[in-house]
């Protein structure tokens, strides 16, 4: 009898955990349900403290295997649409890209159990918030990472965004599982109440004082920018059509001319797909029929014949060519990693330009007359390390991208939302060009000022403001909040107690 109750417990147990994992997405964009976020980790959290330690990985790895099953599916449509559409690797690719994923869960129910190391409230709470970031941030950084739905980005408009400028994404997740944390031993450990309350408490007062007295760290240029974006809605499965190209090249031209009055006209990442050095007449040409004043910044690729290398770029265009290479590749999207294992998969895939070479990183600026662009080519975005702004130049954020690859999915609001996190901690204007969209101007408080929806054919007329100064978290990164940590796991696991409570 004992033995079926013990069974039926734990199937409850794994049931719970995964209708958790699967809430956890619909806290972010598109649905923005940001309460979603703080249930599905406090049903996750309960029930890692009512289990044993092997129990506690065992749930963390379905938690995060449900978690990433409903929040980045998406990657199937790539690799089966635009991979020779292969149905049963295709599945087998997005099973095991999930099932990795979800291994760097495991950890956490290590620490976070019945059996946790510490015995009082702070420390537990200490505890569970440092694993939870720490291990995001290894998924962000582990064989070229995989930064998203970070439990930060699920904060946007709300008040602890004013953090972002501060300590940035990862402080905002330690926050919010720490607030977790002690809601949930209140219940769970009723006799030290009051220490739950005062942490609460001191979180609470933190967060406030922050918004009362918001403190504006960049200042804006007095004379704004005309720009247009472009978004051509090409869609992915005609986009390297070779009778496709003519069409591409004047629905691009027809767009741009009705612009000549901008001084910057932009178009998404890789829009014309022909080599740049092939086509340079075309680019030539259609500068030519714009104002002289007016410049055209465009995705491309590029081959370099110096090197034999072929980039992912982007090149501005008016008196003279300024060329930016993407330093940071998508895995099998735009480069094969250990060829001598994976060379075979890839030539069955057969993905078109997975043979790009990364950026040297020499040039992370591009210069339009006194005033700077650093620009970041569609998945640069979720890496705010590749953001090394002069504070003392006028400088906007540029983020160009080809979401097509993804389909009508989450993943191009997911990306917007990724850009809005980035002008929150920069405090500056960013421009999003997406060949099928999000396309957006994204104000430094993080607000969408305008957009253009997802497949949708249209121009983005606007002005905006370059910026000068520097946060806190563009000083300091993501240095502080991963010390702390550090500091905090040595000094609570160097003095752990005899007993556990």
């Amino acid at each position: 009898m004992y033995f079926f109750i013990n069974q039926n417990i734990i199937l409850i147990r794994y049931l719970s955990v995964s209708f958790a994992g699967i809430l956890y997405p619909y806290a972010f964009a598109p649905y923005d349900f940001k309460f979603l976020a703080y249930l599905s980790l406090l049903i996750f959290f309960y029930i890692l403290f009512k289990s044993s330690r092997r129990q506690s990985m065992k749930l963390s790895f379905i938690y995060g295997f449900f978690l990433f099953l409903f929040g980045v599916n998406w990657v199937f449509n790539s690799i089966y649409d635009y991979g020779g559409q292969h149905l049963y690797i295709s599945f087998l690719l997005t099973f095991l890209f999930i099932f990795l994923l979800a291994l760097i869960f495991v950890p956490f129910g290590f620490f976070v159990n019945k059996m946790s190391f510490s015995s009082t409230i702070h420390q537990r709470v200490i505890i569970g918030a440092s694993a939870w970031v720490f291990l995001e941030w290894i998924r962000s950084n582990l064989f070229g990472g995989f930064p998203w739905l970070l439990l930060g980005y699920s904060q946007t408009n709300t008040y602890l965004e004013v953090l972002f400028p501060l300590l940035g994404n990862y402080f905002i997740g330690f926050i919010v599982v720490s607030f977790i944390l002690y809601t949930l031993l209140i219940f769970i450990k009723p006799i030290e109440i009051k220490k739950s309350f005062s942490g609460i408490l001191i979180l609470i007062i933190s967060v406030t004082i922050f918004n009362i007295f918001k403190y504006e760290w960049t200042t804006h240029a007095l004379k704004p920018i005309k720009f247009s974006l472009i978004q051509a809605n090409i869609k992915q499965e005609i986009k390297f059509g070779e009778s496709d190209i003519t069409m591409i090249k004047k629905k691009f031209l027809s767009l741009s001319l009705n612009k000549k009055n901008k001084d910057l006209i932009i178009w998404p990442e890789t829009a014309i797909p022909t080599l740049y050095h092939s086509d340079k007449l075309f680019f030539s040409g259609v500068v030519k029929e714009l104002n002289a004043e007016t410049s055209l910044l465009s995705g491309v690729f590029r081959f370099d014949q110096d090197s034999a290398k072929f980039f992912n770029s982007l090149v501005l265009i008016n008196k003279e060519e300024q060329f930016y290479d993407k330093r940071h590749l998508v895995p099998f999207g735009e480069y094969v990693p250990f060829p001598s294992v994976f060379g075979l998969l890839a030539k069955t895939l057969n993905i078109p330009m997975s043979n790009l070479s990364k950026g040297s990183g020499n040039i992370t600026s591009l210069k339009l007359g006194r005033e700077y662009i650093y620009p970041l080519i569609c998945y640069e975005i979720a890496y705010p390390n590749l953001i090394n702004i002069n504070h003392k130049e006028f400088a906007l954020i540029l983020n160009i991208s080809n979401d097509a690859w993804f389909g009508d999915s989450l993943a191009p609001y997911q990306h917007l939302q990724i850009a809005k996190v980035r002008a929150l901690e920069t405090q500056r204007y960013i421009l999003r060009s997406a060949n099928t969209g999000v396309s957006a101007l994204i104000g430094p408080n993080g607000q969408i000022l305008d957009k253009i929806n997802f497949g949708v054919e249209g121009i983005l007329d606007g002005e905006v403001y370059s910026s000068k100064g520097r946060t806190p978290y563009m000083d300091f990164g993501d240095y502080p909040i991963l010390m702390l940590i550090f500091l905090f796991m040595f000094f609570i696991l160097s003095n752990k107690p005899k007993e556990n409570g």
